[in-house]
């Protein structure tokens, strides 16, 4: 099951999904992600709190290559927070953390 959950934190979006982000769930991720990237202004901060996700397979791995391609048009800034063992290792082999600053946490996604 797949959950959603998006606040401001001293001004900048923290989107915290949950679950798997598999086939079965990609495209509610990239609706909430499409809808969180498009309330976003422009020189805004988006941190994704992964800490409540499991497990991302590649179509997760593609929503978050679109979202950044659409952050960088938009001019914001998306860092990720929260990476279980797992989930930085697929990171790593993905080599997607040469495309997202990647962050132990929220506090230090928001701070950097």
């Amino acid at each position: 099951m797949f959950e959603w959950h998006l606040e401001d934190r001293d001004g900048a979006a923290v989107a915290a999904p949950k679950g798997a982000i598999d086939h079965n769930t990609a495209d509610d991720f990239q609706t909430a992600v499409g809808a969180a990237l498009g309330g976003a202004a422009e020189g805004s901060r988006m941190v994704f709190d992964l800490s409540g996700v499991e497990y991302m397979s590649s179509v997760g791995l593609r929503v978050l290559m679109r979202a950044s391609k659409e952050a960088r048009t938009a001019k914001v800034d998306i860092h990720l927070a929260g990476l279980n063992e797992t989930m930085a290792e697929i990171f790593k082999i993905s080599r997607f953390d040469k495309i997202f600053p990647i962050h132990d946490n929220v506090d230090a996604a928001l701070s950097a």
